[in-house]
């Protein structure tokens, strides 16, 4: 290896490259020079320091960050420096005050501490992940909608606890799919990031040194972050131990890869040779067996929901364990769970989209697998409607493999009647399949869902 070769990780899950730019260190430190930026730029409006200290502490700011992005050398001596304070905030602020002359270092990171700013660039990012997750949500379900509307009448087998149950239509399975997908989408959280709260979330010093334009410099900060929008709203308090905020995120992050390994798994299903209901466009090889076409897309989607639970698990204990006005070890184990929950969520959501428009659908094994599970399928209906005439024991001689059903239920019920075929026919017995596909869809097809609070970000000088 040499020595400028990145210390990475993704090889050991293949995929993850997918999200690894929303969320990698260039990513972080990127957004510690934007939130940094942010409050010199508003110390700058609110008259706090002049339009020289403001360049010069922005220029630093912005050169340090390109030289970190530009030599993985030094973004590994950054990680290695940012041990002995617990956080990359710090060597990043001494690498910056490198380049300063004394006004403008004193203007960086006034008032501040490193949880004001970890916190804001965790939000950042979690912020952009957000509005990444919910455009892709979107166009998931618009591809899984058109699949619906044209499998509404492809008959297909329901099958409950992995065994054949009753007849229902792959056009409402995957509506269902798509149901799921846009109440994901509809619940994105609002992402009110900005955290200013100083040393322990009283802003003393802040107060102390901005005076009568705190709440200047506190507006314009967020307006720098947020948008001219965060102009019209009520500044935020701080949340130096509410971590139910992140917890939020996290629930958000962990549905978008619990989707997607939902849906992948009856694609697995419907992919074995064995069932062969469906095929996927983009299949892997195997190394050892040419004649494989593996579903590896639905398999790395199943694989993230696996690894998602013990992101979450750990972010609900850092949620339980935040005390006093900064946790002491609580809110450093939140980074790196909340960071690969965005990662896994971006990465699941492009390999979902990639297996949905990748979809092949086959009617006829589907019809030819509920012919096979027939006339076991029919026991329901038989129950239903014959209950008072037949006992259960005369129910299941009628539907007993290898026979004539038809003919053994009109021997039972004593009467040649010959509608009494259509009590086989999957056809009849789909119930309000078509009502409820119609009713998913037109939900989704509704209003677009508002998503609150991805507000751009907003850089002004």
């Amino acid at each position: 290896m040499t020595d400028t070769a990145a210390h990475t990780r993704l090889l050991f899950a293949p995929g993850d490259l997918r999200g690894a730019e929303a969320i990698d260190d260039v990513a972080l430190v990127s957004a510690l020079g934007d939130v940094e930026s942010a409050w010199i730029n508003a110390q700058a409006h609110a008259g706090l320091i002049s339009s020289d200290d403001r360049a010069e502490a922005v220029a630093g700011i912005e050169a340090t960050t390109r030289s970190l992005l530009s030599d993985s050398a030094e973004l590994e001596t950054l990680a290695a420096d940012a041990e002995s304070g617990g956080n990359p905030v710090i060597p990043f602020l001494k690498t910056v005050r490198s380049r300063l002359g004394p006004d403008a270092s004193r203007a960086l990171h006034k008032g501040l501490t490193s949880q004001d700013v970890m916190d804001s660039a965790l939000g950042l990012l979690m912020a952009r992940v957000a509005r990444q997750t919910h455009a892709r949500l979107d166009v998931i379900a618009e591809v899984l909608v058109g699949l619906s509307e044209d499998h509404a009448s492809t008959v297909c087998l329901a099958r409950t606890l992995t065994q054949p149950a009753l007849p229902t239509t792959f056009g409402l399975k995957i509506a269902s799919w798509a149901a799921e997908v846009h109440e994901v989408q509809s619940l994105t959280p609002r992402i009110d990031y900005v955290q200013v709260g100083g040393a322990a979330g009283t802003r003393a010093a802040i107060r102390e040194f901005a005076g009568t334009q705190t709440e200047a410099l506190l507006r314009e900060f967020h307006v720098q972050l947020r948008g001219p929008d965060a102009a019209l709203t009520s500044i935020p308090v701080p949340w130096h131990t509410d971590r139910v905020r992140v917890l939020n995120w996290a629930s958000h992050l962990t549905q978008c890869v619990t989707v997607g390994a939902s849906i992948a798994r009856d694609v697995l299903i419907g992919t074995r040779p064995e069932v062969g209901e469906l095929s996927l466009a983009a299949t892997g090889g195997s190394s050892a067996m040419p004649q494989k076409l593996n579903p590896t897309s639905a398999v790395l989607l199943h694989r993230n929901g696996m690894r998602a639970p013990g992101l979450m698990a750990t972010l609900t204990s850092t949620a339980a364990e935040a005390i006093e006005e900064r946790s002491d070890g609580a809110w450093h184990a939140e980074w790196p769970a909340l960071s690969e929950l965005m990662g896994l969520a971006v990465s699941s959501l492009f390999m979902l989209q990639t297996m949905v428009e990748g979809l092949s659908v086959r009617p006829d094994a589907m019809r030819k697998n509920v012919d096979a599970a027939s006339p076991g399928i029919y026991a329901e209906r038989l129950n239903i409607a014959f209950g008072d005439r037949l006992t259960k024991a005369q129910v299941q001689d009628v539907i007993a493999p290898g026979g004539d059903p038809v003919a053994a239920l009109k021997e039972a019920l004593g009467q040649a009647d010959d509608d009494l075929e259509s009590y086989f026919s999957p056809d009849n017995y789909l119930g309000d399949a078509e009502d409820i596909r119609q009713s998913i869809i037109a939900t989704i097809n509704g209003p677009e869902p508002v998503s609150p609070g991805l507000l751009p970000f907003a850089s002004r000088k």
